[in-house]
């Protein structure tokens, strides 16, 4: 049997680049070379995609690229799904592949934009497709959805950047009136913890504000769960999505932020956690009717708060490109459900193949009679 040729998309024009870095590193290195021929395209932080090279890349640094190159999808001609790549001005060679696998954390990657450009491709797409994407990388967005479809989620209020500078105080008394302290101050379409602020007091809540409009022109308060446990779930599928078993992140002296995530050894992982079993299988079921209302398909990690003295639970965010570093939960949930690696990617190919197929049978035509 022949390989599929696979083309690994990461880095990015994003804060969280060094993030995908990480994560393609992991993919790359266990996605089974006698199944799959790899392509893996560095996105620089300026936006140029360059043929990444693989040997000898170290832990924690970008990998080496082909100098003076350049890779272009090509959006015309046939067969679909071709790249090029670009030497001097000069195409060099025309890669025909089988599917892309983005692995491009936040902006301009976890948001939709390279998911329509690979639908226009004419390739399967690994992960979530233009509409979910968009939909989940918007917290404010995505929040409201589920609330409209019963899902609970803690209250919020999002305020883009001109209402905040029309009217401080009105958005000011909105936040105190509505939300109350402590709570959450975040940038609406990122991920990682990038632009998140705890805030325990009015006189502190303007700052925090205004750092979130660093990363993001929406900005989203939520209300701080007092006695919290952050708990998540791995889900894999399309029209019949699965859901791992629920996952706990234990993290000493505050919530799970970016220094946390990536750099902090002191955060501990409850695999499976320990909440009831009926606590659990809420969690669960809430997961894959997260899932399906934001329109995901192939895989996301939906990411829950739970009050550890009620046992209430809320919906926090759906991350539609998880992290898949060594410590991540996503790749970890899924080995505790039984699901290996190196299975697990495979599957997530199949399924933007099986996606993919689905969509080949709509019709692209009308012509006014059935």
């Amino acid at each position: 049997m022949s390989r599929k040729t696979i083309v690994v998309l990461f880095g990015g024009v994003s804060v969280e680049h060094e993030v995908s870095l990480v994560s393609s590193k992991f993919i790359i290195s266990n996605l089974d070379p006698s199944k799959f021929s790899l392509l893996p395209v560095l996105i620089s932080k300026d936006g140029r995609w360059q043929r990444a090279v693989l040997d000898n890349w170290q832990e924690g640094h970008p990998p080496a690229v082909v100098p003076d190159s350049e890779i272009v999808p090509m959006l015309y001609g046939s067969p679909p799904g071709r790249f090029a790549e670009i030497v001097n001005g000069e195409i060099k060679e025309i890669f025909s592949v089988d599917a892309v696998f983005p692995v491009l954390h936040g902006t301009f990657g976890e948001d939709g934009s390279v998911q329509g450009l690979i639908d226009l491709m004419g390739v399967p797409c690994v992960g979530v497709d233009l509409l979910g994407s968009s939909l989940c990388i918007d917290k404010i967005v995505s929040k409201a959805i589920l609330r409209d479809n019963g899902i609970p989620v803690v209250p919020f209020f999002g305020f883009s950047g001109t209402d905040w500078q029309n009217d401080k105080e009105a958005v000011l008394r909105r936040i105190e009136d509505e939300i109350g302290f402590p709570c959450f101050v975040k940038s609406s379409n990122l991920g990682s913890s990038v632009g998140v602020s705890r805030v325990n007091s009015p006189e502190a809540i303007a700052e925090a504000v205004e750092a979130s409009f660093d990363f993001s022109e929406r900005v989203i308060v939520e209300r701080a769960v007092k006695n919290l446990r952050e708990i998540e779930v791995s889900v894999i599928g399309n029209q019949d999505p699965q859901a791992s078993v629920p996952g706990e992140l234990v993290v000493e002296g505050g919530f799970y932020d970016y220094q946390k995530k990536y750099h902090d050894e002191s955060t501990q992982f409850r695999i499976p956690c320990d909440l009831d079993p009926e606590t659990q299988e809420r969690v669960r079921t809430l997961a894959l009717a997260s899932y399906t209302a934001l329109c995901c398909t192939g895989m996301a990690r939906v990411d829950f708060l739970v009050d550890a003295d009620t046992d209430q639970v809320f919906v926090s965010e759906i991350n539609t490109i998880p992290g898949f570093t060594p410590i991540s939960m996503y790749p970890k949930l899924w080995e505790a459900s039984g699901l290996c690696v190196g299975e697990m990617l495979e599957m997530l190919v199949e399924l933007a193949e099986q996606r993919h197929r689905m969509r080949r049978e709509l019709r692209t035509d009308f012509s006014g009679s059935s």
